[in-house]
This record gives structure tokens, C-alpha cells and sequence, in this order.
């Protein structure tokens, strides 16, 4: 049986919302592990910078001592993982924060067979219930100085629908208008066009957020796992 590993920035918010997509989309035959690496994509960046070497899945298990994953990795190899898909935090309001070295990050890790691929939340994974009209959604950003953890976290509970607050409520059918609306925005930031063309380079996106919405101190709102969806699945998820 395949095995694919994800790893996630943190242990909680992130798990839930993947396990309920999970239970929208995916079946039982493949075995999917989800571990947190409980640091910043900044954090990695400094842990592998200098290394080309690295082995991420090693690092992984070598940096979390957490007993449930331990026992989740323990005694697997890196030729037994399949695939790797990494999600993190976009966080410009970070000190360590470094347009470069994300690009870097997710050029690095563009290929989930190989280093693994990355994907990134703008600005934070709370991105995924920041929405409550889909249409508005296109031109949502958030100012820099509301980035921050709890600010964000509080800004996007106070004006995102109320179904997107609890990842357990959010059926297929959610989850569908979610993929639909972020990857009309995603392509609206790359294109300026609003489409549903699959995004398979990450680093477009980011470029897109470093040239345009950075200098005016904002942030384009946008989750990364309805992107991951669509790369994962292609537009059939839609159907």
C-alpha cells in the first residue's frame, strides 16, 4: 500500500480541517500520515538551508519527538513514503520572514515524489474559513498589522461564514464552493483572470503576493488546500 505523508506547520487546526476533507474525498486505499513539523516554514528554511542533502522525512521525525508520532513513523523508511505534500503558513508579519527564501522553499519542494511539495496559506491556515461571499472573496486581503495569530485568528472567525468556523461541518459540497472560489482567486492573482485552471506552481502565487500586495501592506486571503485538491484530484473533484 502507498503511503503518503503530510506534514503540517501545526498539530491542530490544520489536522482537523485535513481530516474532514479526508472524509469528503478520499477513500481507504491508500495509507495517508499526518505529522506537524510545530515550526514555521522560516524555521524550516533554517534547518535544511545550506543542505541540499537534507532528508526531509528524516528530519521530520528526528524534530518531533511527539509519541503519536512516533509511533505513526517509527521504523519506516523514506523509500516507503510515496509522496510528501508540506502546508504552511504565508506569516509576513514573521521577523524571519524573507520573500527569498520562501520562493527558495517552494522551489525546493515543487514535486511530491521527490523532496516533497509545498503549499502555503495566506496568511495563515485560519485563510480556509476567511470566506463568506464567494464573489467578494476575489478581492479579500487582510491588512499586514492583522496577521498576526490571534488578530487574524479572531478577524477570520468574525467574518467568515459560520459553516467554515467548524472543519467537521464542512460536507463535500462546502468543500467544493471552497476549491472553486480559491482557485478563481489564485488564478486572478497569477492571470488576472478568473478561471478554474489548476495551479501547479506554487511559487506564482507567492511572487504574485511579494510584487503586488506586500508593498501596499496587504495580503490576498487564500487557503491552501483547495489548491492542494485540485492538484491532488484535478478539476473531477468538482463533479
Amino acid at each position: 500500500m502507498e503511503r503518503t505523508l503530510f506534514i503540517f506547520e501545526g498539530e491542530k487546526t490544520e489536522k482537523l480541517y485535513f481530516q474532514s476533507l479526508e472524509k469528503a474525498f478520499f477513500n481507504g486505499e491508500e495509507s495517508r500520515l499526518l505529522a506537524s513539523f510545530r515550526n514555521d516554514i522560516y524555521d524550516l528554511y533554517a534547518q535544511i538551508d545550506g543542505d541540499e542533502d537534507l532528508d526531509l522525512f528524516q528530519l521530520v521525525k528526528e524534530l518531533n519527538p511527539n509519541p503519536n508520532q512516533g509511533v505513526i513513523l517509527e521504523g519506516l523508511r523514506r523509500d516507503q513514503i510515496g509522496q510528501i505534500y508540506l502546508f504552511f503558513d504565508f506569516e509576513p508579519q514573521d521577523n524571519k520572514f524573507n520573500g527569498a527564501k520562501l520562493l527558495d522553499m517552494l522551489a525546493r519542494f515543487d514535486n511530491e515524489t521527490d523532496n516533497g511539495k509545498l503549499f502555503i496559506s495566506y496568511p495563515m491556515i485560519e485563510a480556509i474559513r476567511d470566506i463568506n461571499d464567494p464573489a467578494k472573496y476575489l478581492a479579500l486581503t487582510v491588512n499586514l498589522g492583522e496577521c498576526k495569530g490571534r488578530i487574524y485568528k479572531r478577524l477570520s472567525a468574525n467574518r467568515g461564514h459560520q459553516i467554515f468556523q467548524d472543519a467537521k461541518r464542512i460536507n463535500k459540497l462546502a468543500w467544493q464552493l471552497l476549491i472553486e472560489a480559491n482557485l478563481k482567486k489564485a488564478n486572478m492573482l497569477i492571470n488576472e483572470e478568473v478561471s478554474l485552471q489548476p495551479i501547479d506552481n506554487q511559487q506564482l502565487i507567492a511572487q504574485a503576493q511579494i510584487d503586488r500586495y506586500l508593498p501596499v501592506d496587504q495580503v490576498a486571503v487564500l487557503s491552501a488546500f483547495p489548491i492542494f485538491l485540485v492538484d491532488y484530484f484535478g478539476l473531477s473533484i468538482l463533479e
